[in-house]
């Protein structure tokens, strides 16, 4: 196709799109268009399936709602272009800038363009394929708009997904080596048996977000937020959680205790449950959202914490001990003792004070936290803030913390370090 060729389809699908006399709907179907320059180009809703614009210079070009179906854009330049609701199936796009590119609804899954692609003297190419997938690999994607948009099976390996919308956005399936996800939003994306190879995901938004079937030993998890809710977590762990709620509302007459033990709990968001009683130990609670939970007695030694939210929890008579908390947020926290009560509900006289020997609490937020009573022996404190905790009658023997530490917190009581 001659460049005279295509600005004359090109006027006769605007016209179309104004639905003005002589407008023709662009069919750009098989052409080659490599190497064209097509910025600001006005070719929503065009038949592109096959075509083949390689190293194309695709500037704010409005490809929005078109038919790219096995389309070839490797090398292409489409940096502000809108690709809204396109139909990607199976093309080729590696090495493309889609920095700040409108990408929401479009769909990336795999596809076959059976007749092929022709050439300029009409001969048929063989069939175009992508079958897993449209290749996506290094590409620039920083800032692009992928929200809604169904790349199932993609490979996005070594793609530039900084500060990328991806609300969700359907990448099961997908290879995302290297991919780099750094303050991208992935609410509610759907990452389901993706690989997982050192991906970066530092502070991306991952709240409810499916990671089921993923491997994020290797991942850069820094800063993410990845809590996901009760709907995400196996059926069994449901039921248990469920049944401990009417085991609480009936006072224990209907219902059953809750045992989750050595249970993968990480990043569930579980804001203002009643878990008082549970036995969690040995449990993995990273990253969990537990504000304002009630925890009341319950068991969680063991168990792995690491970033979790606890502020404002009521951990009364807690069971931490080993537990790792390390830059936990226990903010506010009443860690204080319960007061036990007999079989018919009367109070024993008895404080049984909250556990947390040997804990972690390295760097952990404990400012304003009720600790009065509880049992820190053998924690490590380092570099934790415990400003305004009221450690009263406390016991921190051969706990790590410093004296400047104890200095903040709202106590005159504490035992001998």
């Amino acid at each position: 196709m001659t460049p005279q060729q295509f600005v004359t389809i090109l006027q006769e699908h605007e016209a179309w799109l104004s639905k003005g006399r002589g407008g023709v709907r662009a069919n750009l179907a098989r052409q080659n268009l490599t190497g064209f320059s097509l910025e600001g180009a006005k070719l929503r809703g065009a038949k592109m399936s096959g075509c083949d614009m390689t190293r194309a210079i695709l500037h704010r070009v409005d490809l929005s709602h078109t038919d790219m179906f096995c389309a070839v854009l490797d090398g292409a330049d489409a940096k502000g272009a809108s690709f809204e609701n396109a139909d990607l199936r199976g093309a080729n796009i590696r090495n493309v800038n889609f920095n700040g590119a409108n990408l929401r609804g479009a769909d990336f899954r795999g596809g076959t363009l059976m007749f092929g692609s022709e050439s300029e003297d009409g001969d048929r190419a063989g069939p175009t394929n992508n079958e897993r997938g449209a290749d996506l690999s290094n590409s620039a994607m920083a800032n692009a708009n992928l929200a809604g948009a169904t790349l199932s099976g993609a490979n996005l390996s070594g793609v530039n997904l900084r500060n990328a919308n991806l609300e969700g956005a359907d990448l099961s399936g997908c290879v995302l080596s290297e991919t780099d996800f750094t303050g991208a939003n992935l609410q509610d994306a759907n990452i389901k048996n993706a690989m997982i190879n050192h991906t970066v995901f530092k502070h991306a938004n991952l709240s409810g977000a499916n990671t089921d079937g993923c491997d994020m030993s290797s991942a850069n998890l820094t800063g993410a937020n990845m809590v996901r809710g009760e709907d995400s977590l196996p059926s069994d762990i449901r039921d248990t959680l469920n049944n401990h709620y009417v085991w609480i509302r009936e006072d224990g007459r209907l219902g059953q205790r809750a045992v989750l033990v050595g249970q993968d709990l990480s990043h569930i968001d579980l804001a203002g449950v009643n878990l008082s009683g549970a036995d969690m130990h040995n449990s993995n609670l990273t990253g969990a959202n537990l504000s304002e939970v009630l925890l009341v007695m319950s068991d969680l030694a063991k168990c792995n914490l690491e970033g979790a939210n606890l502020s404002k929890a009521t951990l009364e008579g807690i069971n931490l001990s080993n537990a790792n908390l390390e830059g936990a947020d226990l903010s506010g926290a009443v860690i204080a003792p319960v007061d036990l009560k007999d079989s018919k509900g009367r109070p024993t006289g008895r404080l049984w004070p909250a556990n947390l020997t040997g804990v972690n609490l390295k760097g952990a937020n404990l400012k304003g936290a009720n600790l009065r009573s509880a049992n820190l022996s053998h924690c490590d404190l380092t570099g934790a803030d415990i400003e305004g905790a009221n450690i009263t009658g406390a016991n921190l023997t051969d706990a790590i913390v410093g004296i400047e530490q104890l200095d903040a917190a709202a106590t005159d009581e504490a035992k001998a370090v």
